[in-house]
């Protein structure tokens, strides 16, 4: 009996064998149809750097035995190597193997999901699946299962950025008009309007230089924008009779200052040409008082002011001072000065005219000074001649970091890339931290790549006023964040970038309008060409593709891999352009 049954066992054990190698080699031949790959995405995108290769297997109901595991490797191949992601393993309902147990009496979908960081290689790809199966425990002599492509990859757009970032030159600072002002006062005696030259504040020192200053002053020959005579009275007295006090003292004001004139012009000898005088009567100073009070050395000047600014009606307030004239001697001290009338003359800084600037920056610009000589590069829109003007700014004023800092953001203009680092490093030296120098800075990390300390460098320079969030929005193009990208450009319009962001954030039309309005480059061209691609508007994007290949040649051999237009490899029109 024991015999029989052993026999009766070993042949069913043959069969399952039989009958479970038959399952194997029939999932081999049904491998195709058996399981159906779908890739999320295709071609692949490199979005923030990374590239998404997930991808649904679809097997169907009744293809998978039950002993069966099968091992799935998505593979990225590119030219000159490969990419194998992480394997996934599927085992039978009989099978203890770890692994996603796939039943075969429904169908079931399982993930093969992989994020991986994009390489320059990736971009002529394409992602396959790679397979063996075997019965549970014969491993080793598994069937590999033919490799299966599934997506193509990697369109790199989101990466595409250009060279249009916010460059930082530095105000020149100079002034088209400058207005230079000189003041001097004629002081009265308590209650007074006629002119007491000996009254001691008129006798001072300082009161003498003042004055004499003022008549040098109007003996230069500028042209005089205004001559003002303002006059006041001190706050302790009646406000009318302080009103009308401080327009006698105008009055005086007045023809004191036209004796000064006529006086000057008898020893100029020729007459001085001015305005009308503007005379005002100011009334009585309170304001004036406060701050001296505030200003002076008094013990008691706080409890004083408290007194005085509790008084809500003006006589009151007035009675108020008065009084403390006769409690504190320095009171009066206070008051004395505020008893006057103020000369104010305002007249216009003689300068070189725009175009004397514009010739001396080129021809002598040792003969001008920083400001006016940085004002002069903005004369001039050559950027080799500006550059040139920023060297003689170097030159002539080699503790200035503006020279460096401007000359380095017309060498970004031009592309000149390591000149620019050069400068920057100088000026970086001479004005450390500055906003402008750092987001130039920025500018030249990021067009290096260097994306990783491109961002502190805009962000130090956003914290010293720069407006430089345009730089920032184009990192975050870079790091996958669109919508924030479109945030950051809010206010700028018509660049590469912002189509960039927009196209990302799946919005084509938008890229195109602002495209259309983009100063015209290689880079908006091919954008343009990308986008109509997309919308599968194939005339345009010949033209487009066409007028970016003639303005920089080296985009044919771009776009000849570039799988944005794969539909169109084939295309004779597309052959023709790439060639």
């Amino acid at each position: 009996m024991k015999n029989f049954n052993f026999r009766i066992l070993a042949v069913m054990l043959i069969t399952a064998a039989f009958f479970t190698s038959c399952g194997i080699n029939k999932m081999v031949k049904n491998y195709e149809s058996g399981i159906r790959y779908t890739p999320n995405t295709n071609p692949l995108e490199n979005h923030g750097g990374n590239v998404a290769a997930n991808v649904t297997g679809n097997i169907v109901e009744g293809y998978f035995q039950r002993k069966a595991v099968v091992e799935l490797t998505p593979v990225l191949k590119y030219e000159g190597g490969e990419k194998e992601l992480s394997t996934v393993i599927l085992r039978g309902t009989r099978t203890t193997t770890q692994g996603t147990m796939i039943n075969a009496d429904r169908a079931t979908n399982v993930e093969l999901n992989n994020v991986i960081a994009y390489q320059p290689e990736m971009f002529a790809s394409e992602l396959y699946i790679r397979g063996r199966i075997y019965k549970e425990g014969n491993a080793d002599r598994a069937t590999i299962l033919p490799e299966r492509k599934v997506a193509d990859g990697v369109i790199n757009t989101s990466q595409r950025l250009a060279r249009d970032h916010y460059i930082s030159i530095a105000a020149h600072e100079y002034e088209l008009e400058t207005i230079i002002t000189q003041k001097a006062d004629l002081y009265f005696a308590y209650m007074r309007h006629n002119l007491d030259t000996r009254l001691p504040l008129n006798r001072a020192d300082d009161s003498q230089q003042r004055i004499a200053a003022l008549g040098e002053f109007l003996k230069r020959g500028w042209e005089i924008r205004a001559i003002e005579v303002n006059a006041w009275a001190s706050p302790e007295g009646e406000v009318a009779f302080n009103e009308e006090l401080s327009e006698r003292r105008a009055q005086t004001g007045e023809r004191y200052m036209n004796d000064m004139l006529r006086r000057l012009e008898r020893e100029l000898g020729d007459p001085i040409a001015r305005p009308a005088l503007t005379v005002s009567a100011k009334g009585e100073d309170f304001e004036g008082f406060m701050t001296k009070l505030n200003a002076s050395a008094l013990p008691d000047k706080q409890a004083i002011a408290n007194v005085i600014n509790a008084q809500i009606a003006p006589a009151e307030r007035e009675r108020r001072i008065k009084d403390m004239t006769l409690i504190y001697a320095e009171i009066e001290k206070i008051l004395e000065p505020l008893r006057r009338a103020e000369f104010v003359v305002h007249s216009y800084e003689p300068k070189k005219t725009a175009e004397e600037i514009r010739s001396l920056a080129t021809n002598n610009p040792a003969q001008l000074d920083e400001r006016e000589l940085l004002y002069g590069a903005t004369l001039h829109d050559d950027l080799q001649t500006r550059l040139a003007i920023y060297k003689s700014a170097q030159r002539l004023f080699p503790n200035s970091y503006k020279g460096f800092n401007n000359a380095a953001a017309i060498n970004l203009k031009l592309g000149n890339i390591s000149d620019a680092a050069s400068d920057l490093e100088r000026a970086n030296q001479l004005s450390p931290g500055n906003g402008h120098v750092q987001n130039n800075l920025g500018v030249v990390a990021t067009w290096n790549k260097d994306y990783e300390n491109a961002k502190p460098l805009f962000e130090a320079a956003r914290a010293q006023g720069i407006d430089n969030n345009y730089n920032l929005g184009t990192l975050m193009i870079k790091e996958g964040q669109y919508q924030a990208a479109i945030s950051a450009f809010a206010g700028k319009t018509c660049t590469h970038n912002i189509a960039l962001a927009q196209l990302m954030a799946g919005n084509p039309g938008a890229a195109l309008s602002t495209l259309e309005c983009a100063p015209e480059s290689a880079e908006v061209a091919y954008l343009q060409a990308v986008v109509h691609s997309r919308q599968n508007n194939t005339n345009r994007m010949y033209d487009a593709l066409r007028k970016a290949i003639q303005m920089d040649p080296s985009m044919k051999e771009v776009a000849a891999k570039d799988r944005e237009f794969i539909r169109f490899f084939a295309q004779n029109e597309f052959q023709e352009i790439v060639r």
